[in-house]
């Protein structure tokens, strides 16, 4: 219910934002749980929410069940930055069904990147409804935009960030001479949530057109941001990238660039808003 009431909220603010809508009667209808004529209660909102995921569960759950059959391959896609950094180091199981769980993990994995067009139609058409006509043509772009955004969050994470990271794990047991013997689910976890971090980090234009929309966040507010973003993402490059400024530039460089394009769509969102 934590999760669901923001994205509700979301879309009833797109929809009062439409031309001819009734702001106060829509609110009061809202609060009261009554559904006015045309319009949909929150208890009505929270049912689509649910709808669209069980959806994106199935799809996931479909995508996991192909997926399974990989494990092995995936396992060893996860593992190689690892491998690279902790030469001649190896990953250790400490439980009879670890492996067994291993495979459940990697399967679940590659079930949400299967997936994950999928869930982002479903994302489409939950928000849609709170939208222009003219904006609910492009629900095939949106998906393309998202899905590629979520992909190169995720080999941004893979190609770049993770061998820096690994390196400079390495480099700190070895400063206190100690070998490290590291668990398999201790791995997947660690990869798992840098993956999921970065998808979700590179969604950032998209979940800034939607917030401009709604008009909770503005350019000048990101502008006057941009100094602390700027420290931010040069300390978190400093410290999982060796000593050196090309390596610094290179991690970061991406990240200036998603954010300067988020600023980009904020602008276009919200002259469209102010229109």
């Amino acid at each position: 219910m934590q999760i669901a009431a923001p994205l509700i909220m979301l879309r009833i603010k797109m929809a009062d934002l439409l031309p001819n809508s009734e702001t106060s009667h829509r609110e009061a209808s809202e609060l009261t749980g009554n559904s006015a004529e045309g319009e949909m209660s929150f208890l009505e909102h929270l049912g689509e929410l649910r709808t669209r995921l069980i959806y994106s569960l199935l799809a996931i759950i479909c995508g996991a069940f192909l997926s399974y059959f990989f494990a092995g391959e995936i396992f060893s896609f996860l593992a190689a930055p690892y491998y690279k950094a902790f030469e001649g180091k190896i990953l250790i199981g400490t439980g009879p069904a670890e492996a067994f769980i291993l495979k459940l993990k990697m399967a679940l994995i590659g079930g949400c990147v299967l997936a994950s067009p999928a869930i982002f139609y479903h994302v489409w058409k939950f928000v849609s409804p709170g939208m222009l006509e003219s904006e609910k043509r492009f629900a095939v772009p949106f998906v393309v935009a998202t899905t590629a955004l979520f992909l190169a969050g995720l080999w941004f994470c893979y190609g770049v960030v993770l061998p820096f990271a690994f390196s400079f794990f390495y480099s700190q047991y070895s400063s206190i001479g100690i070998e490290p013997t590291v668990k398999i689910s201790e791995h997947i976890s660690f990869i798992g949530k840098a993956l999921l971090a970065f998808a979700a980090i590179f969604e950032l234009p998209v979940v800034s057109y939607f917030l401009a929309r709604c008009g909770i966040l503005s350019p000048s507010a990101m502008t006057s941001s941009f100094r602390y973003v700027v420290v931010a993402i040069f300390t978190v490059s400093a410290v999982l990238t060796p000593p050196d400024v090309l390596t610094q530039l290179l991690m970061a460089l991406p990240l200036f660039v998603l954010y300067g394009i988020s600023i980009v769509v904020v602008r276009f969102a919200y002259n469209k808003r102010q229109r």
